[in-house]
């Protein structure tokens, strides 16, 4: 009898096992971070799928696993730049706008409309931006600074984009500022050229989105007039919140998951206010202005499921959700209201949209440009650059 209820177990687990195995697979390349598990494990049961999530730390790390197919990817999340350079160069295919139920691009932020009219403006064949890639978070890029160093908020308010790539004079602060740089080498590149034109070094409003042995030379320049703390990606917020470091450049986003993840257990405005207190974000007055956006591989073996994936998370609930676990700023005029209103009843994020600048459509007196393909040899280029100044 024992043997018998025993082989009956294994039987179930073997079932079980061979049912868990046959279920497709979605194989989606995200940032790290930049996902509700629990609405991946929503999509997993309402579909009777797995989603298998590979991580890149750069756009151009996602490129390279592309182009590889090592992993052949359903749905890749990369920034806007990259997705111009990868439909430029074959390896997109078009998303197919009449399968997404939720899909209404009268929906989308009103900023956000006017950087997908920039995309693709040398490429006849893509009338719509969005058969592309579906918006999934944008935003722009600011400073990130630690509020206990007295004086830090007005200096960099006073000085913008000076804070990061100036030494600051030995007389303003008690001790020499620990400054951090992004990881990537194009945003580095370009953040420069955005100060050097604000400083009168050149005369170029579109210098970001250049590149010319002249703009290299004068990024590296900028670039070497400062010793930074650190140069990384995702660590730079939790080095400004954990006071390692006094400043960053960093996706204004970051500063939000931050701000999140403080205020996770906070019950009134009151004591999120106190968890924050020491923290801070800053637009300047130019700034580069991104979207990060869901786009299918030529590649990708799962295309209609990719499709329900993209359509997922274009629920306005869903991606509500989504936004208090990220922290980015959502792309749907619906969501934004939620979190604006407090229709949901978070009060918390309601303030936190309120009191910084969560909603570049709705940020006064600033312009933000988004970046342009550049490439390979120009990118690669840039890179040994960048790596010249981390080890000089």
């Amino acid at each position: 009898m024992k043997k018998l209820v025993l082989l009956v177990a294994i039987s179930v687990i073997s079932l079980a096992l061979v049912a868990c195995t046959s279920k497709p697979k979605l194989y989606v390349l995200n940032w790290g971070e930049y996902i509700n598990m629990d609405l991946v494990s929503q999509f997993e049961d309402e579909y009777g799928v797995k989603v298998v999530i590979s991580l890149a730390d750069s756009n151009e790390a996602m490129e390279q696993q592309i182009k590889e197919e090592t992993t052949k990817f359903d749905i890749v999340i990369p920034s806007d730049y990259m997705i111009e350079k990868l439909w430029d160069e074959g390896y997109l295919q078009s998303i197919d706008l009449s399968k997404l139920t939720n899909f209404d691009q009268s929906k989308f932020v009103t900023g956000l409309d006017g950087i997908m009219g920039m995309m693709f403006q040398d490429n006849p064949e893509v009338t719509n931006a969005y058969t592309v890639s579906i918006p999934y978070f944008w935003g722009v890029f600011g400073i990130m600074y630690n509020r206990q160093l007295a004086g830090i908020q007005t200096y960099i308010e006073e000085n913008q984009w000076a804070a990061i790539f100036e030494t600051e004079p030995t007389s303003t602060f008690s001790r020499a500022l620990k400054v951090g740089m992004y990881d990537v080498s194009r945003f580095a590149y370009s953040a420069s050229l955005i100060y050097a034109n604000d400083k009168d070094l050149i005369d170029d409003a579109d210098a970001l989105n250049t590149f010319s042995q002249t703009y290299l030379d004068l990024s590296e320049d900028i670039l070497l007039q400062r010793n930074y703390t650190l140069w990384a990606t995702d660590m730079l917020k939790k080095d400004v919140e954990a006071g390692n470091l006094d400043m960053a450049f960093v996706y204004v986003g970051d500063f939000f998951d931050t701000y999140l993840i403080l205020t996770e257990n906070a019950t009134t405005t009151q004591e999120a206010a106190e968890l924050t207190s020491h923290i801070g974000i800053f637009v300047p007055d130019t700034t580069i202005a991104f979207y990060d956006g869901m786009i299918i591989p030529e590649a990708a073996r799962n295309v209609d499921l990719a499709h329900q994936f993209i359509d997922f998370f274009l629920d306005p609930e869903i991606a509500y959700e989504n936004s208090g676990i990220v922290g980015y700023t959502t792309v749907l005029t619906e969501t934004a209201t939620m979190i604006e209103t407090a229709s949901k009843g978070d009060i918390i994020r309601s303030v936190m949209a309120s009191d910084y600048p969560y909603n570049p459509s709705s940020i006064q007196n600033f312009v933000a440009i988004p970046l342009i393909a550049f490439s390979n040899a120009d990118t690669d280029t840039i890179a040994a650059m960048i790596n010249a100044v981390k080890s000089n």
